[in-house]
């Protein structure tokens, strides 16, 4: 994102799509402080998509004049505005307001797939080619949108819509670059768009399992064993929890377990062993792994790096 607010390995980082060596976190941008300004559309600043594999450093940053929209495709990512942590997942959208100091949650981003944009704020008349009304509109929705909103992943075919016009140079570029942006405003201040496919008394199964596993973060369920808890089948079970959740149920199950670590590791002086043993690890090396692939920093680090900082939860 802007001013490089990524710690990261270039060479593990691809700009461009079709590389012959598979990276392990892959990113895509446009920003016209470097690529061609989009002709009749001052309003569009930056834009990119990135696949998180591996947690990486997200460090605090910052746009002046601008609004930063982030949608989760999958997986799930937690990010720190104004000392509130906001947690989100597959189909939630996250924004900061212009020249709000953000980061990721902790300073980390985790694995994940999330598209993003940073756009000027409606400043001018003819923004967008709006009316000065309908550019009011759209100021005064943003202004009372939740911090985080759920919209679904339909929108993810504009975010794709919006790539292609950037990348194939055309007399109509720009009408192209600015339907893909209204397009994506209206799915931003008009969420209800992006609804599920699972029944409702499926998700009412899942949002109980989900509250258990916060619960008891100790609980090692099998697919089978979560899928007859739901009443169905382990591999609609497997399909339908990923798609409500953005990610496979163990791996869910396991990011659960950490982030319980993380309050531990961060509210109690107890050691790092005996927090392994409580959350049902079988070894200290073997949660100091799965912590840092989930959180970048080893629990030592974690713990060091926290003490004594207090943390609220942002609701979405």
């Amino acid at each position: 994102m802007e001013d490089k607010p990524y710690s990261d390995d270039s060479s593990l980082i691809s700009k461009e799509p079709g590389s012959s060596t598979v990276p392990r976190n892959a990113r895509w941008t446009y920003n016209t402080e470097s690529d061609p300004l989009i002709s009749l559309v001052p309003e569009f600043v930056m834009f990119g998509s990135d696949e998180i594999r591996k947690a990486l450093p997200l460090f605090e940053h910052e746009h002046p004049g601008c609004y930063e929209f982030v949608l989760i495709e999958r997986g799930k990512a937690s990010w720190e505005l104004n000392d509130v942590i906001y947690e989100t997942q597959a189909g939630d959208l996250f924004y900061s307001r212009p020249g709000e100091k953000h980061r990721g949650g902790f300073n980390v981003i985790e694995p994940c797939k999330f598209w993003w944009i940073i756009i000027a704020v409606p400043h001018h008349q003819g923004w967008l080619r709006l009316s000065p009304e309908e550019s009011k509109l759209i100021e005064q929705a943003l202004a009372k949108l939740p911090r985080v909103v759920h919209i679904g992943l339909n929108p993810v075919e504009s975010f794709k819509k919006l790539k292609k016009a950037l990348m194939n140079e055309s007399p109509l570029q720009s009408m192209a670059v600015r339907h893909a942006l209204l397009d994506l405003l209206l799915a931003f201040i008009q969420p209800g768009a992006g609804t599920s496919a699972v029944a409702d008394d499926l998700l009412r199964q899942f949002d109980m399992l989900i509250d258990k596993m916060g619960k008891e973060p100790e609980w090692r369920p099998s697919v089978e064993k979560l899928a007859a808890f739901a009443g169905v089948s382990a591999s609609h079970f497997y399909r339908t929890f990923q798609e409500y959740t953005g990610e496979p149920p163990i791996t869910f199950v396991e990011r659960l377990r950490v982030k319980e670590a993380c309050r531990q590791l961060t509210e109690s002086q107890d050691s790092v062993t005996d927090i392994t043993h409580r959350l049902g690890y079988q070894s200290s090396q073997h949660f100091a792994t799965v912590f840092k692939r989930f959180v970048g920093v080893t629990p030592t680090e974690w713990r060091k790096a926290r003490s004594g900082s207090g943390m609220q939860t942002g609701q979405a």
